[in-house]
Parts: structure tokens; sequence; C-alpha cells
């Protein structure tokens, strides 16, 4: 029969750890764990709320002999029906021929570059012959 003093029974085990470290090493990895997922998750939503990043600009050339085309009655399709930005994107519209064109709200004199930032939301409607429809639509948001 083994002697008892050979192995410790689980009271004189418990004994020798302190109260107050036994069982806190998994809760507190758990914790620590849970913060650093709330952390990276908070990141993420910061960046997916604020919109795409950064402002960004969008060109479009008009080419020269465009207004020779319209006058022949040509479709030309420089620009999109609808153009979607977001506030703080700036539109550049430069204008190479030599007559002025229309683009919604905005007339671009030949020769001339058109640069305008949005800051705020908006939707401005206005005749486009750079479109192929002759409409634009410039939706900020």
């Amino acid at each position: 029969m083994p002697d008892p003093s050979d192995t410790p029974s689980e009271a004189t085990a418990d004994a020798e750890v302190p109260l107050r470290a036994r069982g806190w090493g998994i809760p507190i990895l758990l914790a620590l764990v849970c913060i650093v997922c709330a952390v990276v998750i908070g990141a993420a939503a910061t960046t997916l709320l604020d919109g795409e990043g950064d402002p960004e600009t969008i060109t479009y050339v008009v080419p020269e002999g465009t207004s020779e085309k319209l006058f022949f009655g040509e479709t030309v399709e420089i620009m999109p029906t609808e153009v979607h930005l977001d506030v703080g994107d700036t539109l550049v519209i430069r204008n190479e021929d030599s007559q002025t064109m229309a683009v919604g709200p905005f007339t671009v004199r030949g020769g001339e570059t058109l640069e305008q930032t949005f800051s705020r939301p908006q939707t401005l409607v206005g005749e486009c012959s750079l479109s192929g429809t002759g409409e634009i639509r410039l939706i900020i948001a």
C-alpha cells in the first residue's frame, strides 16, 4: 500500500496555490482578446462609415472637334448620364474644343477648364450635349 505522504492530495495542491492566482489566467486572456477584437472592429467600422476615403478628382476631357460632331448631328458620349461623387470630390472638365459646352449647371468655354469641389450632398440636373442623352445628373452623396 502506497504511503499517503508520497502522493499529495488535491486539498494539499489547492492549499499551495494562492486563491487570487487560481483560475484567473483564462478569463484575463479572453478579456484581452475581446478588447483587441473590439478595437479592430471599431477601426474597420469607422473606415467604412467615413466613406470611400480620400477625396477624388474625376476628370473629363472634351476633345478638339467635338463641336463639329455635334453640329453635324453625331451623338457624343464623353460623359455618362449619371456621375456619382462623394462630398469633397472634385469634378474637372477640360474643354479642348473651340466652342462653349454646357454640362448640367456648368458652362465651360472653349480652351478652359472647370474645377468644382463639392462640399455638401446634392443632386444637380441639367442639359449636357456630352452625355449622349442630352441630360446629366450629378449626384453628390
